[in-house]
Formats: structure tokens, sequence, C-alpha cells
């Protein structure tokens, strides 16, 4: 009976100091207000990351950075913990420093201009550091390409560098237009070329065998005058009878551009051809 007894007092012992030793626990998870307090000497960061009670900032319009690092960083230009926040104060350290480096660099930069030689590292041959060539950069560029150019495209490539005259035929909508020659002086793998020295010639039906394009905005009226004042010269076409229906059309011009949609067959122009053409424009 006794022992009955002291068991179920032991039993009730080991419950309350269980008991306790929760409350215990309990309360000293919450920490004390010396250590819950940021401005305590005795604050604990773990206690109140691990405490039921919601921390206020003692200052609220505190600045807030992005991590403990760029606190440290602040605070040690500044001088210390010790000292005052301030951007204003830290723009101005900011400026200070900048304008002191800049100052160095001036003063280094006519020093060696003056003839003052740098000082050096000086090595042993075997100790010397290796010199390392930068590779050359590949541009690519329309005259870069025109030099890897093959087939057609480079006998092109001849022609203009020769300086061989060439006759470009064009196209209109349903057939051969005219021809034009010229000297050329660039070209692309898409046949868009530029000529200098051009001689175009090309037939069209006369205007009482074909349908003439009336003026949509009104009657048509002559702008060479307008063109005139605008300082754009346009060339001359001379226009010969070439049969009953058709005539010929020739003009010259210092430049011209092709655009390669045009262009149905490119050919070295012959001489006699160009006699040809002299000729013409004689008569």
């Amino acid at each position: 009976m006794r022992s009955a007894i002291m068991s179920e007092s032991d039993e009730s012992n080991s419950e309350g100091s269980r008991g306790s030793s929760g409350r215990d626990g309990d309360s000293s998870s919450e920490g004390s207000p010396t250590e819950l307090d940021p401005t305590s000497a005795g604050f604990k960061p773990l206690r109140v990351l691990y405490s039921r009670k919601p921390q206020a900032v003692p200052i609220p319009e505190a600045k807030l950075l992005d991590n403990v690092g760029m606190f440290e960083s602040r605070f040690s230009q500044l001088g210390g913990f010790d000292q005052r926040y301030s951007d204003q104060r830290l723009k101005e350290i900011f400026q200070a420093r900048a304008a002191t480096s800049k100052r160095a660099q001036m003063q280094l930069a006519s020093t060696s201009g003056s003839g003052a030689e740098m000082p050096q590292r000086r090595f042993l041959p075997h100790q010397e550091m290796i010199k390392a060539e930068k590779p050359a950069r590949l541009r690519r560029n329309i005259l870069v390409k025109l030099e890897r150019t093959e087939g057609p495209l480079k006998l092109m490539m001849t022609w203009m560098r020769e300086r061989v005259r060439v006759r470009v035929y064009t196209r209109r909508k349903s057939g051969v237009r005219g021809y034009v020659t010229g000297f050329v002086e660039m070209f692309d793998k898409h046949w868009n070329m530029a000529l200098v020295d051009v001689y175009e010639s090309w037939k069209r039906r006369k205007y009482r065998y074909s349908e003439n394009k009336l003026c949509v905005l009104g009657q048509a009226e002559d702008c060479s005058a307008l063109l005139r004042e605008m300082g754009i010269r346009v060339p001359e076409v001379s226009v010969q009878s070439a049969g009953r229906k058709y005539v010929t059309c020739s003009r010259r011009m210092p430049k011209l551009m092709i655009r390669g949609e045009q262009v149905v067959l490119v050919t070295k122009d012959s001489e006699k051809v160009g006699k040809e053409d002299e000729e013409k424009k004689v008569e």
C-alpha cells in the first residue's frame, strides 16, 4: 500500500516538474525585454526571430538596406557605427574620392608626357610575360564578300576591277525592255548594281498605237521648271523612229542604280556596239 502511494506521488511530482519546465521553456523562448530590444546591449536577434510577440522598429523612417554587408560598408565609409546615416554625406564622400582619383590621373599623365619614364617591373628573360596576339576580327561587309565570289559573280568582279564596259538587259512586265551600258562600280549577290557613265536605250510603241494613260488628278502639266528650281536635272531623252509602230528612246546619265529584279542578262559590251551607239548619237 505504501509503495503504491509512493509511486503515485512520484508520478505526480514528475508531471509537475514537466509542466513547470515546459512553462519555463515557453517563457525563455519569448525572451526578456532587454533581449528583444534592438537598442539594448543584451539584444539577441535569434530571440527576436523565434519570439511570438511582434517587434516594432524603433525608428520607422530608418534607411532600408539590402543586406548586412551593405550596412557595414556604408557605415565604414561614414566613419563607424557611431556616425549618423546620411545619404547626402555619402554622396559628398563619393564625389571627393572621384575628384581625387581624377586629379591623380591628370598628374600622372602630365609627368609621363613631360618625358619622365614610368616605373616598370624588371623581369629575367625566363620570367617575362608572354605577349598574346589578339586574333583579327572577321569583318563581314560587301567588299569582303566580293573578294570571295564565285561563278558568274566572279566574272562580274573581274569586269569591275578591269573597268570593262558591260551591257545589262532590263525587263518589263512581259519581255525585254531595253539595255543599259556602263562601268560597274558595285554589285551584290542579288544582282543589284551601280553603274557610272551610263547609256540607256529602250523601245516603246508610238502613242497612237498604244493606250494613252489619262491623268487622274486633272490635266497634265509640264513640271520642268519646278524640277529646275529644286535642283533636279532630268536627262534629255532622244527619240528615233524604229518602224511604223515603235520608237527607240535613248539617254545618257552619269550614274544609275539597277535593281536585281529588273536584270535579265549581263554581258560584256563589245566595241562594235559602242561605235553603233556613238553613230546613233551623232545622227
